[in-house]
């Protein structure tokens, strides 16, 4: 979709952007009509067509703004963890942390676009891509942490040490469930920090 040319219009779908980002954090799903959107926006219904041709191309467009935005600051916030850090332990924990606390910041966003990758093609995919390119900056970190540091890592094991991560991660936050379930909450969110990087630490510098 080309970025409109008139301020106004650019305006008008700004709004159309937050009404829908509004909808999916209070239903936790894709159940809305662009009828909904049309109202909380107050932008017409045949503004938005004008635009897009379906609700589903609307939450594709949505998607992709928002998983660039959040793969930008992923790139940023994790990208820095872990640099300086007093050991490899403390730089573990800090390149934990900042990922862990992206996913829960964003998992109103998040979660709903799980459930509308299992029957979207195109959704799953930027979502895939989304997903890969937060596991590549993760690497990266936690590699030029363990050179900087002395420890022999291979990406293997940081491999594997990402996939446990992202697992309990998910679990905890219940992503891909409505907004209607409570993530799982056997542990208090500094605790469950504690535990992820206590485990990926754990996992990497095991011989």
């Amino acid at each position: 979709m080309s970025e409109p040319k008139q301020q106004r219009s650019r305006d008008s779908f700004a709004k159309v952007r937050a009404a829908v980002l509004e909808l999916l954090h209070e239903r936790g799903t894709g159940q809305f009509s662009l009828a909904e959107v049309s109202a909380r926006a107050e932008v017409s219904i045949g503004s938005i067509y004008g635009r897009v041709s379906s609700k589903v191309e609307l939450l594709r467009v949505i998607q992709g703004q928002e998983f660039d935005r959040l793969d930008v600051e992923t790139e940023e916030r994790v990208g820095a963890a872990g640099v300086g850090a007093a050991s490899f332990a403390r730089a573990t924990a800090e390149i934990v942390t900042v990922y862990a606390e992206i996913l829960r910041e964003n998992r109103d966003l998040l979660s709903p676009f799980f459930l509308l990758g299992v029957e979207d093609a195109e959704i799953l995919d930027r979502g895939r891509r989304s997903g890969d390119a937060g596991q590549a900056v993760f690497l990266r970190a936690l590699l030029a942490a363990a050179e900087e540091h002395g420890v022999d890592l291979t990406r293997e094991r940081a491999d594997w040490a990402f996939e446990i991560f992202y697992s309990l991660c998910v679990r905890y936050l219940g992503l891909g469930v409505t907004a209607t379930a409570s993530p799982h909450d056997a542990y208090a969110w500094p605790d469950l920090l504690e535990r992820l990087s206590r485990t990926v630490y754990l996992t990497v510098s095991s011989d």
